[in-house]
């Protein structure tokens, strides 16, 4: 099925690829099925895809592909991929540090039920409060 570009298969078998599960773990074919998928609109695929690019699985490290394959699933409501947005720019990672990029995506992942998310933008915010605080 996955050879016939059904996305799901494709997608399952990156997943089987990255994880070594009934096949030996290649970063590599994990990347080849995953990008296959993503090309098709599959927003977990995307995702996938986005944290080798951070992480430099089966790729050369790339912040910038991380976060377009990031924003492609984000878009789509991936959850995942709106956290990662907002964690990277929270921490100024491959884009520039900006509180109100990353409290508009974490809040997009919060609204679909992430707590690490909620938990990320009240950090953001009690950071914000103590430094008006102090001024």
């Amino acid at each position: 099925a996955a050879k016939q570009g059904h996305a799901d298969a494709q997608y399952n078998l990156g997943a089987m690829y990255r994880q070594g599960q009934g096949v030996k773990q290649d970063y590599s074919k994990a990347r080849e099925w995953f990008e296959k998928a993503a090309k098709q609109g599959y927003a977990g695929a995307q995702c996938n895809l986005g944290n080798m690019y951070d992480h430099g699985k089966g790729v050369k490290q790339d912040l910038s592909k991380a976060r377009e394959w990031w924003e492609k699933a984000a878009k789509q409501g991936h959850k995942l991929a709106q956290y990662n947005l907002g964690s990277m720019h929270k921490n100024g990672q491959g884009v520039e540090q900006s509180d109100s990029n990353a409290i508009r995506w974490f809040a997009k992942a919060a609204a679909q039920g992430d707590e690490d998310a909620q938990v990320a933008i009240n950090a953001i915010l009690a950071v914000k409060r103590s430094r008006e605080s102090s001024k």
